[in-house]
């Protein structure tokens, strides 16, 4: 009886083991990943006014989801890997603010966006220079409620692979005087040149603008262009600070950088191209705007002190030579040639504004928004008569005098004759360049380092530097 007993218990045991093995295992439901914009969209940031408008985000795989904003509705359908896509059609310029959700199998939203202008500013320290850094920033910081001006500042990383996402500790933000100060990575204020090109371009169209500051201090203009990689010691800004938003739909660029690249001179001209021609690329956008701010007077005080306009020859070369882009002057704004970082910001920012202005927006197109440009040099009684275009119908100098910043050769000094300086007349709309007792053989203009100049047209803009060939 016991033992009869006890293979029934040991029958029962291994039946109960063999049901427990062989039945299928407990599945755990999977939860659906929540449908998700992008973190890029965020209260208060500005859409690109007059553009299909590009919106993504992170949904279930074969997930329909709907995007909403305006009144106008867009349907997308998630990939394999859980991305979303779709194109909101052109929006009209709103200071209204509304709300973009996205549905799915659940809804998200951001709230308080308006439509207007979105650019891009970037480049190193002279872009990234707080308002708060220069000396009218505390007054017109004190006086910045404009709600419709939106800020976001991408902190700075670098990374040797394209991130997906940046990251903005702040945020979009309203432009006020707390918030200027709590945005931006330099003087803890957003960039001043930014600043003033933001708030001068929202004054003159009416129309909400955004600026995203994406700028490091002290960068070369290498590592800001996208480029294959060449090892994991290779440390891009693009990667983690204008890859992520390559997606977006924005108006243009406004770049400040060039400082760190000296030493490259009349090379630079072709990296400014590849950088031009790339993130016209990444953004779908071939004809994107490029405005840029030619690199100011400083006693560098080392190397060689013509470097300097050799690499600003070459800034001005790429205005010259690739559509829709445009250079601003700096020879003529007071600056002191010890600091590398210019005050004068509100000048440098409404100099950039009054480019897009006319170059982007066509406002005030007639006039000439750029200084005199050289266009040849020829001799003439004993000395070199220098002609421009973009006079805007006459030469002059802010005080009177004759024109600052010429230098010549001669020609009984040699093949390697030193420059001199040399006397300078303006005739009409040019400009002749004499060295008393001797026959000038070619003739620079605010070649070296510090070089500034008197000299104007009659918007009262200077010329760029420049390097005679005679005909």
């Amino acid at each position: 009886m016991f033992c009869f007993l006890r293979n029934s218990v040991m029958l029962g045991c291994v039946l109960l083991i063999s049901a427990c093995v062989s039945s299928p295992p407990f599945s755990v439901p999977v939860m659906p990943v929540p449908v998700t914009l992008d973190p890029v969209f965020m209260d208060h940031m500005v859409l690109q006014r007059g553009l299909p408008v590009h919106v993504w985000g992170k949904a279930n795989p074969g997930e329909p989801v709907k995007v909403l904003f305006s009144g106008k509705t867009v349907r997308a359908v998630a990939d394999a890997a859980g991305n979303w896509s779709a194109m909101l059609p052109s929006l009209k310029a709103s200071d209204k603010p509304c709300k973009l959700v996205v549905q799915g199998h659940n809804e998200a939203s951001v709230g308080d966006i308006l439509v207007g202008e979105v650019w891009l500013c970037s480049g190193q320290s002279n872009m990234e220079w707080g308002l708060l850094g220069v000396s009218s920033g505390k007054k017109d910081c004190a006086a910045a409620h404009y709600p419709s001006l939106r800020l976001f500042s991408v902190d700075k990383v670098s990374t040797n692979i394209p991130l997906a996402t940046f990251k903005g500790t702040k945020g979009w933000v309203v432009c006020s005087p707390e918030t200027l100060v709590q945005v931006g990575s330099h003087s803890q204020s957003f960039s001043a040149t930014a600043f003033y090109f933001g708030r001068d371009l929202q004054a003159k169209l009416g129309v909400p603008v955004g600026l995203i500051q994406s700028a490091w201090g002290g960068t070369r203009i290498e590592p800001w262009i996208p480029q294959k990689q060449s090892g994991n010691n290779f440390k891009s800004y693009y990667n983690a600070m204008i890859a992520p938003m390559t997606p977006m739909t924005i108006r243009g660029a406004i770049w400040y950088q060039g400082e760190s690249n000296l030493g490259d001179k009349g090379a630079y001209e072709q990296k400014m191209k590849d950088l031009i021609s790339a993130w016209r690329a990444v953004f779908a956008r071939p004809d994107m705007p490029f405005y840029f701010v030619e690199i100011a007077p400083f006693r560098y005080g080392k190397g060689d002190p013509a470097a300097l306009g050799e690499l600003r020859a070459a800034q001005a070369r790429v205005a010259a030579t690739v559509p829709h882009t445009g250079m601003i002057h700096t020879l003529d704004i007071p600056n002191d040639v010890g600091n590398i970082h210019p005050d004068n910001k509100p000048q440098t920012g409404a100099r950039l504004a009054r480019l897009a202005l006319a170059g982007t927006y066509g406002i005030d197109r007639g006039k000439s928004v750029v200084g005199p440009v050289f266009t040849s040099a020829k001799h003439k009684a004993g000395g070199i008569l220098v002609e421009f275009k973009d006079t805007a119908d006459a030469l002059m100098t802010s005080d009177n005098k004759a024109p600052t910043g010429f230098e010549a050769q001669v020609s009984d000094a040699g093949t390697n004759a030193p420059w001199v300086k040399a006397e300078a007349a303006i005739q009409g709309d040019r400009v002749l360049v004499t060295v008393p007792g001797k026959v000038p053989v070619a003739v620079r203009f605010c070649w070296l380092e510090t070089a500034q100049t008197n000299l104007r047209n009659a918007e009262g803009l200077p010329p760029s530097p420049f390097l005679t060939t005679l005909d």
